[in-house]
């Protein structure tokens, strides 16, 4: 249902849960010169408002709320920035005297959105300032998780888009480098022209919904995204060795994959990576950590939006060679076709189990709802199941001689 050009509410009806849901999704620009400003504002709408300026109060308003629930989560899609508000309540009739705990709740969203605590263009300075710099210690502490910095290293590698080569939350520098007034004006600048998805699930009254909804002064825009990104294969394997005083080393692989979301060999790409390495019967997991004992951990992962096929591994210095030469044999042993039918049947199983169980959350039911309208996902999870056992060997074997090595990073511990 459209509340303004470019602001679209969705109404989601089922008893599913036990609590309803609201969730405002702000899909703006992936690019390296927000990011940290998106972040920051998204912290600012999760913490204080005019009519709750400090923390407890904020706090003590949800707590009245019959103990609601209020987060903000940033992701990503492709080259699609996403900033999520999540609030979960109860549904009116389970309140002690029959109070409309969906109005009150819409009510505070709408004082968290077009009343934030600001003055002359900016957000409060203590407040704002408190949370720069929680922001900051966060990323810090991120910077000493090996997996995570090598991730980063292995991006900056395999990406030419520069907004693909950092975190969704930003670095360090790009965080530092802004102010409660540079977040402020991003914040308005995402309530006036990001695309924004209203979405409404649980057991709720249609007409109060939209009615309430109406009373928020959204205006038109027009936001065109792109939620696919491509890159060109390189004829070239970038290497880069980096050591580190960590106790762990860590093996990452870039593999370009130009397969992406629309694609007819897609559902074959995830029944190829299930096998390859996603899953603890898969050839990496079996092979190199449980056979040879050459890993930690390993893994291999897809992100059908960007062209990045992933495999990571935390080993011992020693073994790098060795480790690389097994995680290679793998990937040739699937493109000459040397896997079993029954490693196939395990994985169709385990992808199919996987997804069910992910689509049992109100989360995921609002994300199928979005991917469907803008990824043009079939939203049917019987469809999805008979594309996932369709796939057969010779299509396996057809999308495994489509990735190619790219970036080889290794983080050497010392």
């Amino acid at each position: 249902m459209k509340i303004a050009q470019g602001v679209n509410l969705h109404l989601i009806k089922t008893k599913q849960f036990k609590t309803n849901h609201i969730t405002f999704r702000f899909s703006g620009d992936l690019t390296k010169r927000t990011i940290a400003k998106r972040v920051l504002a998204a912290q600012m709408l999760a913490t204080v408002n005019a009519s709750y300026p400090t923390a407890r109060l904020f706090r003590q308003r949800l707590a009245a709320l019959y103990g609601a629930n209020l987060s903000t989560k940033v992701s990503t899609k492709g080259l699609v920035h996403i900033v999520d508000i999540d609030i979960s309540f109860i549904r009116d009739e389970l309140t002690f005297n029959g109070e409309e705990i969906l109005q009150n709740i819409l009510i505070f969203l709408k004082e968290c959105l077009f009343s934030p605590l600001a003055a002359t263009a900016q957000y409060q300075h203590k407040i704002f300032d408190l949370e720069k710099k929680n922001l900051i210690n966060y990323l810090e502490v991120d910077k000493e998780d090996s997996f995570y910095s090598s991730h980063l290293a292995l991006k900056t590698l395999f990406f030419d888009n520069p907004s693909l080569q950092v975190s969704k939350y930003g670095q360090v520098d790009l965080v530092q480098a802004e102010n409660s007034y540079t977040a402020y004006q991003e914040f308005q600048h995402m309530l006036s022209q990001d695309q924004i998805d209203i979405f409404v699930l649980g057991d709720f009254d249609d007409y109060k919904v939209v009615r309430l909804i109406h009373q928020f002064p959204f205006e038109n825009r027009l936001k065109p995204l792109n939620f696919i990104y491509q890159q060109d294969y390189k004829n070239i394997i970038t290497e880069v060795i980096e050591k580190r005083s960590v106790n762990q080393s860590v093996l990452q692989l870039a593999y370009h994959n130009p397969i992406s979301y629309h694609d007819e060999d897609y559902f074959a790409l995830l029944v190829f990576n299930g096998l390859f390495g996603n899953f603890p019967h898969s050839k990496l997991f079996t092979e190199i950590r449980e056979k040879e004992g050459l890993a930690y951990t390993i893994n291999s992962q897809i992100n059908s939006l960007t062209g990045l096929l992933n495999v990571y591994a935390g080993i011992d210095k020693k073994n790098r060679d060795k480790t690389l030469k097994l995680i290679n044999k793998q990937l040739s042993d699937i493109k000459l076709g040397r896997f079993s039918s029954t490693i196939v049947k395990q994985t169709k199983k385990m992808l199919i189990t996987n997804r069910q169980a992910i689509l049992d959350s109100p989360k995921a039911t609002i994300e199928k709802v979005y991917n469907s309208k803008y990824l043009k996902e079939n939203p049917d999870i019987d469809n999805w199941v008979n594309h996932i056992n369709q796939v057969s060997k010779e299509d396996i074997i057809r999308v495994a001689g489509k990735i190619k090595l790219q970036v080889f990073y290794f983080l050497e511990g010392e």
